[in-house]
């Protein structure tokens, strides 16, 4: 899709002498459609809304890392280095009823100019840092990269963020798949994996010139892979593990740990809790990305966001669940 697009703007601007990136948003048409899932609680997850989002313009889809932003505003960064940026509606219960206001623009690299492929482009993970910038994992390169939104929009030079240990053996697309920001302001990475069980976790501070080796491994079930990470409002991390097989077909995991168990002793983390799992016959895709926001009643709220490939055959859906404190018996 990255090459359809530059392949546009770079025709556009065939009789300039210079190529420039485009500063500005451009607005994209969506549709969002409700979806219903068949059933109100999975776990300990209450189904809060659902919504299938298609558009006529072809630049949507891919749809990898997220985060929820206030005033109920959403940043998503997909695997082709895009930005897309729109607005969360909830009726007056807290559902989600609506996507609307999406714009996109390109990502940029440290020189201010596009990603042009793949192997420099695959951005996956998304988290928003203590101090409001955004830091984002890219599988091609096994690096991270810092975005200063507030600053420049998606328009400014990205820069390197902290460099990792033992990632040269990661496949160029099962890779650092997964974010989150701690609570004191360092990184938590995560492999994507999937062939082999646990797959390793880094933290890393922010400032570190020092590559940080594996700290310890996530424990997956068979089959799964770890897609995205976030840390809830009132501590804790969320995990969020994707399934598939031919015959099976799509699976999502929803998992928390408390951010302690990440100094535990051991080659697996410890304390893993399974929240939920989704799993036919209720709706599931791709899905590769998660955020948490806190509502205006504490309760604890989760979006997860699918990656649709590009794919006829598959969806773009977003899905809300509220975490409760018990499943249903």
């Amino acid at each position: 899709m990255r090459a359809l697009v530059l392949a546009l703007l770079l025709s556009a601007c065939m009789q300039s002498s210079a190529i420039t990136v485009p500063e500005q948003w451009r607005a994209l048409q969506i549709t969002a459609t409700p979806i219903d899932l068949g059933v109100e609680q999975v776990g300990r997850l209450r189904f809060r809304g659902g919504l299938v989002l298609t558009s006529e313009d072809a630049e949507l889809g891919g749809l990898s890392g997220i985060e929820v932003l206030d005033g109920n505003r959403v940043l998503i960064l997909n695997d082709d280095a895009e930005w897309f940026e729109a607005q969360l509606v909830l009726d007056e219960s807290g559902t989600l009823v609506g996507f609307t206001d999406l714009r996109y623009a390109l990502a940029l690299n440290e020189r201010g100019d596009w990603f042009l492929n793949e192997d420099t482009g695959d951005s996956e993970g998304l988290t928003q840092l203590l101090d409001g910038r955004f830091a984002a994992s890219f599988e091609g390169t096994q690096s991270i990269r810092i975005f200063d939104m507030n600053r420049d929009g998606p328009f400014g030079p990205s820069g390197f963020g902290p460099p990792l240990a033992g990632t040269e053996g990661l496949p160029a697309n099962a890779g650092l798949e997964a974010i989150a920001t701690l609570s004191d302001g360092s990184l938590l990475v995560g492999a994507e994996g999937g062939e082999r069980a646990p797959t390793p976790l880094w933290r890393v501070p922010l400032d570190a010139t020092t590559p940080a080796e594996p700290l310890i491994g996530f424990p997956l079930e068979f089959g799964y892979s770890l897609t995205g990470l976030d840390r809830m409002p009132g501590g804790g991390i969320v995990a969020l593990q994707r399934f598939y097989a031919p015959v099976i077909g799509a699976r999502a995991r929803i998992s928390y740990f408390p951010e302690s168990a990440l100094n535990a002793r051991g080659e697996t983390l410890p304390e893993v809790e399974e929240l939920g799992v989704i799993a036919p016959p209720i709706p599931v895709d791709n899905f590769e990305g998660i955020a948490t926001a806190r509502m205006p009643d504490g309760t604890t709220r989760i979006y997860i966001v699918s990656d649709d490939n590009y794919n006829s055959r598959q969806r773009t859906l977003i899905y809300a669940f509220d975490v409760v404190s018990e499943a249903p018996r």
